[in-house]
């Protein structure tokens, strides 16, 4: 297993996530698409692609703190074992559970976790 850490990011791309607010979440089959106002009020759009799974505390009108990504064995403990679950039933390999991150958009105030999501890939358009 590789090691790897945890990086927090105050930048996605050329988007600046501190400040920026949720606008919405829109699950598809295998993507998260997340609709995204920066504070100067500019949109951008994060397409989470290969998705595994996805965390959701309320976060469509929250304002973002920032944004962490880390390995999968680095991952919240309810994540880890949500993932894990699925590698036992059959419903993930194991190969693709180890090409999954999880990106996780961070409250302004707390810096705790608003939204998670175990994704192969994120895209960013704005």
């Amino acid at each position: 297993m590789r090691k790897q850490s945890i990086h927090q990011e105050l930048f996605a791309a050329d988007v600046p996530l501190v400040d920026g607010i949720i606008e919405s979440i829109t699950l598809l089959p295998e993507e998260v698409k997340v609709y995204f106002r920066t504070e100067n009020g500019a949109a951008a759009v994060f397409t989470f692609e290969q998705t595994a799974g996805v965390w959701e505390r309320r976060a469509a009108g929250q304002e973002i703190g920032g944004m962490t990504i880390r390995p999968v064995h680095l991952a919240q403990p309810h994540i880890r074992e949500a993932l894990l679950a699925d590698v036992e039933t059959g419903e993930l390999t194991q190969e693709r559970l180890d090409s999954l991150s999880i990106y996780s958009f961070l409250n302004s105030w707390s810096e705790q976790p608003l939204l998670e999501i175990a994704a192969a890939e994120m895209r960013v358009d704005s």
